[in-house]
C-alpha cells in the first residue's frame, strides 16, 4: 500500500493495485478514471420490510446518504456507478431516487436482480476504459483485456477463537481479472464467499479502521 497526494479521504483506504483503491465506507476508487463504485446499496430496506409487515427499526437510508456524501465530498468522482441491487424492492425507492435527482455528481446506475421491477435501473452493464462493470447475479462474457467489477455476493470474511466466538467483517475479493466488491448497505452482515473458477482469490477485510490482505484459509466462512 502506498499514500496518495491527489486526494485525502477522511477513512481509511488501501490501494489494492496501482490505482485502485478500496475505502473503508465500502467503496471502490478508480484513481486514473476518477470513478467511485459501490455495489449493493438495498436504499428502502427497512421500508420494505415494514411495509410487508416486519417491524424492522426504521434505520439505514440515512446511513446511505450519508456516505455517499461523504465519499464524494472526499474524492470528487467524476462518475459514480452504484453496481446493482440499488433497491431492496421497488416499492421502497423513495430515498434512492431523490438522491438520484439531487446528486451533482453523473451516477450511472446498474440493475441487480433486485431492481428488476424498479423504474430507475435501465442498463445492466458498463465499460470505463478497461474496466467492465455489472452486478454478477449473473454469468456476462467478459471483454477481453478488462476486469470485471461486481457485487451481489456479499462478501466477508470470518474468524473463530474455537469458544464460541467469532469476528466478521465485509471484504473485497480479488481474482486476476475480477473484483468482487463489499455490500455498500449497512444492513448488510456478509455471507459465505464461494470461489469462481479455478484462481484464488485474494481477501481484503474491510474494517471501520484497517484494510488488510487475509490469507485464504482464514476466509473460508463467513
Amino acid at each position: 500500500m502506498r499514500a496518495s497526494n491527489r486526494t485525502t479521504p477522511s477513512s481509511v483506504r488501501a490501494e489494492i493495485r496501482p490505482g485502485i483503491w478500496i475505502d473503508a465506507r465500502r467503496a471502490l476508487w478508480l484513481e486514473k478514471l476518477r470513478i467511485l463504485a459501490v455495489a449493493d446499496l438495498h436504499w428502502g430496506y427497512a421500508t420494505s420490510h415494514r411495509r410487508r409487515g416486519n417491524l424492522l427499526p426504521l434505520w439505514g437510508d440515512d446511513v446511505i446518504e450519508s456516505s455517499l456524501e461523504a465519499l464524494v465530498t472526499d474524492y470528487r468522482p467524476a462518475e459514480m456507478i452504484w453496481v446493482g441491487d440499488i433497491v431492496h424492492t421497488a416499492d421502497g425507492s423513495d430515498r434512492a431516487e431523490r438522491f438520484l435527482e439531487r446528486s451533482a455528481v453523473p451516477v450511472t446506475v446498474l440493475s441487480g436482480n433486485h431492481d428488476r421491477r424498479w423504474r430507475g435501473a435501465v442498463c445492466s452493464v458498463a465499460r470505463r476504459d478497461e474496466f467492465f462493470f455489472h452486478h454478477g447475479d449473473v454469468t456476462r462474457a467478459r471483454p477481453e483485456g478488462t476486469i470485471e467489477v461486481v457485487g451481489h455476493e456479499h462478501p466477508a470474511v470470518a474468524w473463530h477463537d474455537g469458544a464460541g466466538g467469532r469476528l466478521k467483517v465485509p471484504a473485497l475479493v480479488e481474482y486476476p481479472q475480477r473484483l468482487v466488491l463489499p455490500a455498500f448497505s449497512p444492513w448488510a452482515a456478509g455471507t459465505e464467499y464461494r470461489q469462481v473458477g479455478d484462481d484464488i482469490p485474494k481477501f481484503w477485510a474491510v474494517s471501520s479502521t484497517r484494510i488488510f490482505a487475509v490469507p485464504v484459509f482464514a476466509s473460508a466462512v463467513a
